[in-house]
């Protein structure tokens, strides 16, 4: 993932975002960064006691943080 600004307009101003080898751009507000590989490549796969529950496209680790 690199990180970019102004990947896409909103208004006047741009947002920051990642943007993955193959294009795609991720929105860092909608994903986490992986503890184990450091990537922002993770799924949302849901919330569970106040954790969001993600995991990690590149390595799979599976780890929560707090909503």
């Amino acid at each position: 993932m690199l990180w970019t600004q102004n990947a896409w307009k909103t208004g006047e101003t741009g947002v920051a975002a990642y943007r993955c080898l193959n294009g795609h751009v991720v929105n860092p507000a909608h994903t986490k960064q992986c503890p184990s590989c450091g990537v922002h490549d993770t799924v949302l796969l849901g919330e569970s006691d106040g954790h969001q529950q993600f995991k990690c496209a590149r390595c799979g680790e599976a780890f929560a943080f707090p909503h």
